[in-house]
């Protein structure tokens, strides 16, 4: 038989624990509601992720969308003719750009430079390097496309946006909570921790942020999935394959000198393993990325 303290303290329990839920729903309205407050997805980012969902090798389509936006096209052409690739003649048309570069590199260029133009104000992550921040975010592109090819995955470019749009959720955060950003950074430089640990602090973690502005911009599943998994231990009954690899692209730019501040902790091989790579071909992409940065910087650069 319960006594009367006891069901008082399940019911203070039970209300508490709603008060617990409330309050949770209300934070997790007011994050919402700001995020609606940021620009939506450029047109020219739309229609090149429609070219990689609905025909991977539209090589019209790709033509029309960039030169339909004359800033596009014309930092497309800046990149195409940069010293990194060496053209022996000036690029002067898209249509040059995509036989002398590749469909796929232009492809993956554009979405890139349309996503960065978007947030390029000085202040847009306040307290980071700009440019540090986009050729990290060109670098995991890069890599997480590297290891799915490794992989043999049915559409390496999936791969490649879904690392391009990992980190996406830093920018929301210090665009829609500049307080919180300022004390996320603070305790990063002063504790001498990771963005992801200092995030958790604050209770605005950025795979969480990055998935619902995902969802907002009305990006496919797979980029909100991704983005919300991609630091969950591969235990984690909501890990999943391409959490999993973008996670470990990661973590091989922090390795090789491309990453924000401080390494987030993760179980390499553990990693290694689930996705079904060894250890000798991780080490062997590893030495492969010495242009890496290179590539990452020339788009950076255009950018400004």
């Amino acid at each position: 038989m319960k006594t009367g303290h006891s069901v008082v303290t399940e019911s203070l329990g039970h209300n508490s624990v709603n008060l617990v839920d409330l309050s949770i729903q209300r934070r997790r309205k007011e994050i919402i509601s700001r995020l609606e407050f940021l620009p939506p997805l450029p047109t020219a980012a739309h229609e090149v992720l429609s070219i990689i969902a609905d025909d991977p090798k539209d090589i019209i389509m790709l033509e029309q969308t960039i030169r339909h936006d004359p800033a596009l096209a014309s930092q497309l052409l800046k990149v195409a003719n940069c010293a990194l690739y060496a053209p022996l003649s000036v690029i002067d048309t898209v249509q040059r750009a995509i036989v002398y570069l590749g469909f796929s590199r232009v492809r993956n260029i554009a979405l890139s430079l349309s996503i960065f133009g978007l947030f390029k104000s000085k202040n847009a992550i306040k307290g980071i390097n700009q440019k540090d921040f986009w050729t990290h975010a060109i670098a995991t592109a890069t890599v997480t496309r590297m290891l799915a090819l490794e992989l043999y995955e049915d559409n390496t470019e999936v791969c490649f946006t879904a690392g391009l749009l990992h980190d996406i959720g830093r920018i929301a955060i210090s665009a829609c909570f500049p307080e919180e950003w300022a004390d996320i950074v603070k305790a990063v430089e002063e504790e001498d921790c990771s963005l992801l640990i200092a995030e958790h602090k604050v209770g605005l973690p950025h795979s969480l942020i990055g998935a619902w502005l995902a969802k907002s911009w009305g990006l496919p599943k797979i980029y909100e999935r991704t983005i919300a998994t991609h630091h969950l231990p591969v235990k984690h009954p909501k890990a999943t394959h391409m959490g999993a690899l973008v996670q470990l692209a990661d973590h091989m730019c922090h390795k090789i000198g491309m990453g924000l501040f401080s390494a987030p902790r993760i179980q390499r091989q553990v990693l290694i393993a689930y996705l079904g790579l060894s250890e000798d071909v991780v080490d062997e992409l590893e030495e492969q990325l010495v242009e890496l940065e290179g590539i990452a910087t020339t788009i950076t650069d255009v950018i400004g």
